[in-house]
Formats: structure tokens, sequence, C-alpha cells
């Protein structure tokens, strides 16, 4: 088990090394930011919003080699960025995916990524994390699409250790609709 965790952390690690080195603003999304701000659970792989200009497409293909990691090609890179989607990165030797999402040009999308912050995500290594009040608003969102009970549950989780401004969450989950969903996770 110790052998899987220190793969997991160094090659979280080595990804965000490699982004912050090379200037690529991130910031650390999904089930490991849950993990941060609420109840430890586990988790094989880690999601990452990145703010990326095209020109930077072909630097960041190449942060990555082929023999180290899967990449899409430049092409997909490009591809997904125009549309602001998402695609992985594979670690070959481990089978660690990273889940890459490209910055969304929305209010919220634009407001998150100016509330990032740098804390620390293991002892002795820090990073970009979302706000514990953006993770919510994202995994309200993810519950609303899918329904997923693990989301209402990492929400009582953050809710329960990290104090959040409940007035910025009202904001949000008002201007996305998400009425139905946070009623819903106050339940749990």
């Amino acid at each position: 088990m110790k052998d899987s965790i220190t793969s997991l952390l160094d090659v979280f690690s080595v990804v965000i090394s490699r982004l912050e080195t090379n200037h690529i603003e991130y910031m650390v999304v999904g089930s490991v930011a849950s993990i941060v701000y609420g109840e430890p659970r586990m988790t094989k792989d880690m999601d990452l919003v990145i703010d990326i200009m095209p020109i930077q497409l072909k630097e960041f293909e190449c942060l990555f080699p082929e023999e180290e990691f899967y990449c899409p090609p430049l092409e997909v890179l490009s591809d997904e960025l125009v549309r602001r989607g998402q695609f992985n990165l594979i670690h070959q030797h481990s089978g660690l995916k990273i889940d890459f999402v490209f910055r969304k040009n929305t209010a919220h999308g634009q407001e998150e990524f100016k509330r990032k912050r740098k804390m620390e995500l293991w002892p002795s290594f820090q990073a970009q994390i979302a706000s514990p009040e953006d993770v919510i608003i994202k995994k309200l969102d993810y519950y609303r699409e899918g329904g997923s009970i693990k989301h209402l549950l990492d929400i009582k989780g953050i809710l329960a250790q990290t104090e959040t401004d409940l007035a910025y969450l009202e904001m949000w989950i008002q201007k996305l609709n998400l009425r139905t969903e946070w009623d819903a996770a106050k339940k749990v």
C-alpha cells in the first residue's frame, strides 16, 4: 500500500511542479481538493483546472514526454482549449490519471480561479487549490449532472471541517440555479 501512495504523491508532485516551473496557471479541484478541506477518502486521480494560452500548448505537450506520460496530441489539446473542454494525462508506469479541465470563460469560472489559494497539499508540498466554497459549488453542479451521492458526502465533509463563506456560496447557488442540489446536500 505504501508504494502506491508514494507513487501517487510522486506523480502528482511531478505534474504540479512542472506546471509551476513553466508558469502555467492551475488549481487543484475535485476529490483531492475535497480531501484537503473535508474528509479523507480514496482517490486514484487528480483534477486540475488550467488557464493556458494557445501559444503555450506546444510547451505544455513538451512538459510531459511520451516515455513518462501519455499526453493527447497537440490537435486534441487545441480542440479542447477552443471548446473549453478537458483531457487526460496518464502516467505511463503507474497508470495514474490527471484530468485537466480548461478554465471556463464564465463569470464563476473566472471568479473561482481568482480565489484559488496556495496550501499544503500533503506534508512539505504546496499547490494552488480552489477555495472550499468553489469546490462545493462544483460538487453541487456535478451532483446535478450525475446524481452521485459521493459529491454530497464530500460537501458534508467540507462543511464539517472547514470554515466557509456562506454569503459567497448563497450568491453562486442562486446565480447558478443550484438551490435543489444545495438543499439535498444539507440533508445528507
